[in-house]
């Protein structure tokens, strides 16, 4: 699942597949031959299938004297298996291409200099920018998400912590809320672990997925929830492996209780016989009050003072039906700006010439450094999530 989908994303940026227009701000190559250069031929403006933009390609080419030195025929051909083009000089002589400063090298499937060779090749497929447009929009975003500090797709979080601060209310990472399962304040005891070995070192490390318990450097085992999936199971897995260790259940009445439900906690040490517990939440609190919408939990009697002492397990985010079309406007808008830059190779430009080179020609400004096309900057403001 994601916030916007990527058909949906190819159709806002106008993408056609298996068609290339050729216009201002991409059409021009760079390329060396045998025969001399380097030389910059423009490509005429228009809409071509791969077939036609490589005879374009090819009569541009040896239309340039300095390139074809009256005695080289460039071939250009297109494959619609790989969807790239191969440029070949002819036996005898060679081509090189120099991708800065090519804006048609993107439209070509090119993204790095290729050096003299009788043939050269697209890198990528030219007549598909799926895949460019794929990652620009995995990587936008994670960055919407990280930028409004928190996740919109609809997702389950388990044992969710949160430190109180003595006050009656807690907000939750994310929202909207669509289920609340748990709320704990406070943790207690569930199993002990030791190692009986002395003069050593021993640690217990509980993850989300399992125990690790490392001797003298070496993990000797990680005890996954998967396979031992109660307190009593994990207890008795500990206990099998020897080389010191040993467990027990704290209170009969935890073991039949789900092993994922065990707190995370980091390298406690526990050699010489010392023991580590190993804790499970409290048991959940009944008097809660949620707002859905803004994903606050109430609880009367206040979330005592302490260091991520309260559990949350609840599912919050949006479905695909529901996600905010505003939402998706702003990625769409994002994605259209990155996806214009790379394809203009303008990145950390200040200042970019569109057609003539030199004083004349339009011109087009960029602020350094990426920044969010305010129009997006609008509408992602109104879903950073709030600091408390």
């Amino acid at each position: 699942m994601s916030i916007e989908s990527l058909a949906n994303t190819l159709q806002f940026l106008d993408i056609d597949y298996g068609s290339f227009e050729i216009n201002a701000i991409n059409n021009e190559a760079i390329f060396t031959s045998s025969e001399g250069g380097p030389r910059t031929i423009t490509l005429s403006d228009g809409t071509y299938d791969g077939d036609g933009l490589a005879t374009e390609l090819a009569t541009q080419l040896n239309a340039d004297a300095t390139l074809t030195g009256g005695s080289i025929t460039f071939a250009v051909t297109y494959s619609s298996t790989t969807s790239k083009f191969t440029i070949d000089a002819t036996a005898g002589n060679i081509i090189a291409y120099t991708h800065t400063g090519s804006d048609a090298g993107f439209t070509l499937g090119f993204d790095q200099d290729h050096s003299a060779s009788q043939t050269i090749t697209s890198d990528n497929a030219a007549n598909d920018p799926t895949a460019i447009v794929s990652s620009i929009l995995t990587s936008t975003e994670e960055f919407v998400s990280s930028w409004c500090r928190r996740t919109f797709e609809s997702t389950s979080y388990t044992l969710e912590r949160y430190s109180g601060r003595g006050y009656n209310i807690i907000n939750l990472n994310n929202y909207p809320v669509t289920a609340v399962d748990r709320v704990a304040i406070g943790t207690r005891n569930a199993i002990t672990v030791t190692n009986t070995n002395t003069g050593t070192s021993a640690s217990a490390t509980v993850t989300s997925t399992g125990l690790r318990l490392v001797l003298d450097g070496t993990a000797d085992e990680t005890v996954l929830w998967a396979t031992y999936a109660t307190i009593a199971t994990v207890v008795a897995a500990v206990n099998a492996l020897g080389s010191g260790w040993s467990a027990s259940v704290t209170n009969t009445t935890y073991s039949s209780f789900k092993s994922s439900d065990l707190i995370t906690q980091y390298g406690t040490s526990c050699i010489n016989g010392r023991y580590v517990y190993l804790s499970i939440p409290n048991e959940a609190e009944y008097d809660i009050e949620v707002d859905l919408d803004n994903g606050q939990i109430l609880y009367n009697a206040g979330f005592y003072k302490g260091f991520n002492n309260v559990f949350v397990d609840y599912t919050a985010g949006y479905s695909d039906s529901n996600m905010p079309e505003d939402l998706k406007l702003a990625v769409k808008i994002i994605v259209q700006y990155i996806y214009q830059q790379v394809k203009e190779g303008t990145f950390g430009v200040d200042l970019h010439n569109i057609g003539a080179s030199g004083s004349t020609g339009a011109r087009v400004v960029f602020e350094k450094g990426f920044i969010i096309p305010k129009e997006a900057e609008r509408i992602l403001s109104w879903y950073k999530r709030r600091l408390v």
